[in-house]
C-alpha cells in the first residue's frame, strides 16, 4: 500500500494526511486488502496499512534523507 496524492506524477501526502487515514482505517473490521491489478494482502492488512503509514510519514519528514 502507498500514500500518493497523485500516483502518477509521485507527489506525497503529508505525513499528517497519512496518519489520519490510517487510523480511519483501523476503525474498520478487515482482514485482507485487495488492490485494482488482483493481488491481495490476504491477512493482517491493517497493520500492513499501519506500516505503510508510519514508513510513509517518516520518509516525507525527512528521516531517510540520509539515504536519497
Amino acid at each position: 500500500m502507498s500514500f500518493l496524492r497523485s500516483y502518477p506524477n509521485r507527489l506525497p501526502l503529508s505525513g499528517g494526511v497519512v496518519q489520519r487515514i490510517a487510523a480511519q482505517a483501523e476503525k474498520l473490521h478487515f482482514d485482507r486488502l485487495y488492490n485494482n491489478f488482483g493481488t491481495a494482502v490476504p491477512a493482517d492488512a491493517k497493520a500492513v496499512i499501519r506500516y505503510s503509514a508510519d514508513r510513509h510519514t517518516a520518509w516525507v519528514r525527512g528521516d531517510h534523507d540520509n539515504l536519497t
